[in-house]
């Protein structure tokens, strides 16, 4: 530590004084008042870092839990229907979160088509079909009044190109068929459906649209027995959550299941009972001076907020739902309960049957029945919505957690700035004990000189005396 007094015993060098190594007297001094002092300010230190450490650890099991909630909070998750099909080379099932469980007999005995009508055979892509010059075309869908498509560009490939430019529900294709005099044609689709047939027609230029070769119908379906009919054969109107997509006419009836999946949401429910327990976990660790874990344990021991944290979420297992049910009102109706340690645990055989007999119960009492919630809404979300909600809030910028670990470091700002403070007091108390070492020292030695003198004084009289 620096000081303005030289660090050079010098009284001591020259054998004068009392042979005292005063520099390190003064030392001793020094620090026997100071060093108690900064040990108890660095022991605060040590247990502020230590609770910022275990803040930071509570809020990993915090954020853990909100993300197993969070696989709990839409209605959606609920939702996981699943599809047999026994005639898959004939139809594809896909089913959305909309579906509902049940058997359906399904059979295809038209697929809707697309009117497809064929122009006069062309002997190039490029021959002149008006003579060099812009002519029209008209198209009318289902006897409508027709819309006008302007051919700048009189050829065959300027024909498909303006059909095609014009985006009016048709689709024009140039195609080479082989013939030795006049070996292209062009082909123009339309969409699918009865009512989506056309008629093409040239106001001017020498091309035609009158060869018909595949006629617009709609698909012919029958559905346990009922027989409907659609313009596409892609159908996402008849079977709610549904969608087919028909590829060929059925052999007889296919059967459709639709049933229930249950297996991830029990993973996701066995997940949050996890969860829910590591936090426990972690919350009497945090908590337990005795602790053994070294890394974080005991670093909360008599702080508030375990109790606190641990109680309200405790809450959110235990508490009715902010939605319940007509039959089903909280966590332990589907079989979540806490044993007499306080461990979170999940009865599968209590789940199994509310999910057989109550499902639209169990869905609602943890998501409200509804999807794509807000978290910063405030309406009644259910077990798991509530629960995401209120963790969130936790564990935001603005949160307790976040508060408290401000704080803390606060405090340790504070603490070395005491520390400062000591070490610049320890300073001033080495320059003062140096500096009365050093008067003391002189005084010492001016006695010291004194008493040398006398001595000589009184031995060269005794001298004297006796003639020695």
């Amino acid at each position: 530590m620096a000081s303005t007094v030289s660090s050079t015993n010098f009284l001591t060098s020259l054998g004068a004084g009392s042979g005292v190594d005063t520099k390190a007297l003064a030392q001793s001094l020094a620090e026997a008042e100071i060093t108690p002092r900064k040990e108890a300010i660095n022991a605060k230190i040590s247990k502020s870092e230590a609770r910022i450490s275990g803040y930071g650890y509570l809020k990993t099991a915090l954020n853990d839990l909100k993300t197993a909630f969070a696989k709990l909070d839409d209605a959606s998750d609920f939702s996981s229907v699943a599809a047999t099909n026994t005639q898959s080379g004939a139809l594809n099932v896909t089913v959305g979160s909309a579906a509902k469980t049940g058997t359906y007999m399904l059979e295809v005995t038209r697929l809707a088509r697309a009117q497809r009508s064929a122009s006069n055979a062309f002997a190039a892509a490029d021959t002149p079909l008006n003579n060099n010059q812009p002519f029209a075309l008209s198209l009318s869908v289902n006897g409508a009044t027709g819309s006008t498509i302007n051919v700048n560009t009189d050829t065959p490939s300027g024909v498909v190109s303006a059909i095609n430019a014009a985006n009016l529900g048709v689709e024009a294709q140039l195609l080479q068929t082989g013939d030795t005099t006049n070996p292209y044609t062009i082909v123009v689709t339309g969409q699918s459906g009865a009512s989506q047939q056309f008629t093409l027609s040239a106001t001017g230029g020498q091309v035609s649209f009158g060869n018909t070769l595949e006629t617009a119908v709609d698909a012919q379906i029958k559905v346990n027995g009922l027989a409907v009919t659609r313009s596409s054969n892609q159908v996402s109107d008849l079977i709610e959550g549904v969608t087919l997509d028909l590829t060929a006419t059925t052999s007889g009836a296919a059967r459709i299941d639709l049933t229930r999946q249950t297996s991830t949401l029990k993973d996701n429910l066995k997940n949050l009972v996890t969860s829910y327990n590591d936090l426990e976990t972690t919350l009497q660790e945090l908590g337990n001076p005795k602790s053994a874990i070294k890394d974080g344990g005991g670093s909360l021991a008599g702080d508030s907020i375990l109790r606190t944290i641990r109680a309200q979420v405790r809450g959110y297992i235990t508490n009715l739902s902010s939605t319940p049910g007509s039959t089903l009102k909280a966590a332990r109706d589907v079989g979540l309960s806490f044993d007499r340690t306080g461990k979170l645990t999940l009865d599968e055989a209590k789940l199994d049957n509310a999910l057989q007999k109550n499902f639209d119960d169990v869905t609602k009492i943890f998501t409200a029945g509804t999807s794509g919630k807000s978290i910063f809404s405030t309406a009644p979300s259910g077990i798991a919505g509530d629960a995401v909600v209120r963790l969130d809030k936790i564990l935001r910028s603005t949160g307790l957690l976040t508060t408290q670990t401000e704080n803390t470091n606060k405090q340790i700002t504070a603490y070395k700035a005491d520390l400062t403070k000591l070490d610049t007091r320890l300073s001033q108390l080495l320059d003062r004990y140096t500096k009365q070492f050093s008067t003391m020292e002189s005084l010492v030695g001016s006695n010291n000189s004194l008493k040398t003198s006398l001595k000589g004084s009184f031995d060269g009289m005794m001298a004297m005396y006796t003639n020695k």
